[in-house]
Formats: structure tokens, sequence, C-alpha cells
């Protein structure tokens, strides 16, 4: 939709050639092939630094996915299609890392519309509100209604004890949600009232919908019945 900013990026480790500015690639990215240093974003970082303090180890993970079997495929704004092995998705950087041998490479974005691994589907998108851009799961998409959800970590600071010492830092999981409806890109909660705040003159019809389906306001595959009846509600009204 015109909201999402479609600046994905892809990183290579396959051959990539050229026609007529348009960039053409083969179908898998894991493959035996050298990979180009100036088209890849290495993970460095396994470290956080501070200005008032040695750089610490950090425990945790950044990653959303507890291994890295997924595949995910990726659909490029030419309408490539790319499946890529060994993938993960970065909280901490908002965009799908893979493994290729013993490195972890970041995924290029400025060539990609959309990116699916296990039934989910990310896309870019740019917050209008701090202007960071980042890749977000779409719960739910039409033409006018979106609704989105940013995995992302914050890193917690570890304290000094006298007696242990210096605490490792920790990474730490969160998600937000964002809603784009009328034209507004804003934060959203997954509750009751949020929910009914956006049913306007269709919440009858929608409360009614939602008791007889027993959904959940706050369950992503509910809230998606939900925004998918809405937009069904909308447009027959119109």
């Amino acid at each position: 939709m015109k909201y999402f900013l479609s600046v994905l990026l892809l990183s290579l480790s396959l051959f990539v050639h050229s026609q007529n500015e348009d960039v053409t690639f083969m179908s898998s990215l894991n493959s035996n092939q050298s990979i180009d240093g100036s088209l890849v974003s290495f993970d460095g970082g396994n470290y956080s630094a501070r200005t008032f303090k040695t750089a610490t180890k950090l425990e945790g993970d950044k990653f959303l996915l507890n291994n890295w079997l997924s595949t995910a495929r990726v659909i490029t704004k030419n309408k490539q299609v790319i499946d890529i092995r060994n993938v993960n998705f970065d909280m901490e950087r908002g965009t799908f890392s893979f493994k290729e041998g013993e490195y972890i490479l970041d995924v290029n974005q400025f060539v990609v519309s959309s990116v699916k691994i296990n039934d989910l589907i990310f896309k870019r998108t740019l917050n209008p509100q701090d202007n960071i851009s980042r890749l977000m799961e779409v719960i739910y998409e039409s033409d006018d209604l979106a609704l989105l959800k940013d995995h992302n970590v914050r890193i917690r600071e570890g304290k000094f004890d006298i007696q242990v010492g210096q605490e490792p830092d920790e990474y730490v999981s969160n998600t937000n949600y964002f809603l784009i409806s009328e034209g507004e890109f804003k934060k959203f909660k997954p509750k009751k009232s949020s929910v009914l705040s956006i049913f306007n003159d269709y919440e009858d019809v929608m409360v009614q919908y939602i008791k007889e389906n027993k959904l959940s306001y706050k369950e992503d595959r509910d809230l998606k019945k939900i925004f998918s009846k809405l937009s069904t509600v909308r447009s027959s009204s119109n």
C-alpha cells in the first residue's frame, strides 16, 4: 500500500546481472559462490558499547526465531522470486539475516517488495513519527487499512556489583503494533478498547461478529479476521 516504503534490500551471494538497469537474480541465494563484500553487511555484533563504561558482552538473543533452519521467500520489486535458506530476523536492526558458512550476513533490502517466512509476511515501513525504517510484520493490509507488528529488542544495561563485578548487558525483546487508517500512522495496543475505537459507525456489527466467532482482541490471527471483516463492512456500505 502507499504508506509502505518498499525500499527493501537483499544481500547477495549469487551472480547478478543487469539489463536495462533492472537487477535479475538467480533462484537461490545460498550457493557455494563467492560473496561480494561490497553487497553484504556483516553482523559484527555481540557486544554493546557505552560512552561511560567498557563494552560488555551481551546475553540473550536479538534474533526472532529459535533456530536458523527457516527458508525465506523474497519477492523483489521487479517480481523476481528468491528463496534464502538459513534465515532469521534481526530484531535489533529490523531486517533479515542469513548464515553463509561461518558468517552471519544482513539482508540487503533496497530491491525487495516483501519477505515471507514461516507464513509470516514482512514489509519495509517508514515510521513517520521517528523517521526510522524497519521491516515489520503485516498482520493485515488493504488499500486503506493496515495493522503492523514491529519485532524489536532493547538492551538492558547490566548493573555493577562490588562483589561479583560488572553484570553483562542483556537483549530484551519487545513488540509494538502500528495502525494505518484514514491516512494516519499511529501506535496501536491490541486490546478491546483500542479495537473498538476504530469501528466508528460499524461498532454494533463488528462487536456481534467478534462475539459470534469468539474472537480475541489480542491474538494476531483473530485481529487479522477482525480487520478483514471491518474492511468488508466498510466497502459494502459505500
